[in-house]
């Protein structure tokens, strides 16, 4: 986290990029959530199916978040993780800037300070009366009761109530599938390849001065927040829809839910990228800087990912080859991407079946 602040608003349309804001059409009317989530035991996710010849891997789509109230049958999970001879688990993707812990926590009240709407205005300021009183009832409503909120940009402001209205859904601290995952290898002694993190670095010039340049920035992200603000409750309906479909077992409607982003994509879609995209586009050296960052920011994760596909490929080839049985667990955003790396199992000559 101190990393993160470190590097200010570059961490803040990182983070942000993948946030929930901008995942569905703003809808005029906001639904009220449910208060019934899928909870108790459910049948549980279904297994994908690799194969050639007699050797064969199962796949987890591994999801979250879910409720904490939810739990699933590891039945048949279980059975399929004991009879394998190994375990895959597929390597992360890290990007992060040249700046040390030292360094960084130096960094933090002016990141801190860039966090802040200017010249010490609140929410109530800058916002429509209208939005500011639809952000009040969403504030009360989801039990947001730190005032401090109200002195944060609208992008952050909308990532903190988003938290809570998550929180107040049920939505968080529900059953880790890698935990369950885990403990069931352990309880059968199946050996772990955990394939290690493809890390990038990524330099960043004068920070401290984009940092700078971030605490004069106007609110570009105003009109982004009043649309967001409309779709924080529908979007964790969908989210909470993806939880108990993957949990039921129900591909069909997990699938169609599902969306696979990329980061430049989430960046363009949220309010974090609308405060990225106007401090670049001034003339100023720490505009021309801060542009150039972010595009190698982008350039690196993409890269990374593709390298971690390559090296995950390679290494269930391994495992189909000299295994009988080989269990996997993958991202729901890996096993439904077009291009993701059962697509590229099957372009191999693999034969790959999904969950009846």
């Amino acid at each position: 986290m101190r990393r993160q602040l470190a590097t200010g608003m570059l961490s803040l349309g990182i983070m942000s990029g993948a946030s929930l804001a901008a995942q569905v059409p703003p809808d005029a009317e906001v639904p009220e959530l449910e208060t019934v989530v899928v909870s108790g035991e459910q049948p549980g996710p279904g297994l994908w199916k690799v194969s050639k010849g007699d050797h064969v891997m199962w796949i987890l789509a591994a999801y979250g978040p879910l409720p904490k109230s939810m739990s699933w049958h590891a039945d048949k999970i279980e059975a399929r993780i004991a009879e394998s001879q190994e375990l895959l688990y597929a390597g992360g993707v890290n990007i992060g800037p040249n700046i040390s812990l030292l360094r960084g926590l130096t960094l933090i009240p002016a990141a801190m300070k860039a966090t802040k709407i200017p010249d010490g205005k609140t929410l109530k300021d800058v916002l429509s009366a209208e939005t500011y009183g639809k952000w009040l009832a969403m504030r009360q409503k989801y039990g947001s009761k730190d005032d401090d909120i109200e002195r944060f940009r609208p992008a952050i402001a909308l990532e903190m109530l988003r938290g809570a209205v998550m929180k107040k859904s049920d939505l968080q601290g529900g059953p880790n599938v890698y935990a369950v995952v885990g403990k069931l290898r352990e309880k059968h002694k199946v050996p772990r390849n955990s394939l290690p993190a493809i890390s990038r670095t990524v330099r960043v010039e004068n920070p401290r001065g984009m940092l700078k340049a971030a605490q004069k920035l106007e609110l570009p992200d105003v009109e982004c927040f009043t649309r967001g603000l409309d779709q924080i409750e529908p979007e964790v309906e969908r989210v909470r829809a993806l939880a108990n479909a993957w949990a039921r077992g129900d591909i069909q409607t997990l699938r169609s839910l599902n969306r696979n982003l990329t980061l430049k994509d989430a960046l363009n879609e949220s309010c974090a990228g609308a405060l990225m995209t106007a401090l670049g586009d001034g003339e100023s050296t720490d505009s021309v800087h801060l542009k150039k960052t972010m595009a190698d920011m982008q350039w690196h994760a993409e890269l990374a990912a593709v390298q971690a596909q390559i090296n995950w490929v390679a290494a269930a080839q391994v495992a189909l080859e000299k295994n009988h049985s080989t269990f996997a667990v993958l991202s729901v955003a890996d096993v439904f991407r077009a291009d993701g790396h059962l697509a590229k199992l099957r372009e191999l000559g693999y034969t790959v079946e999904e969950p009846l």
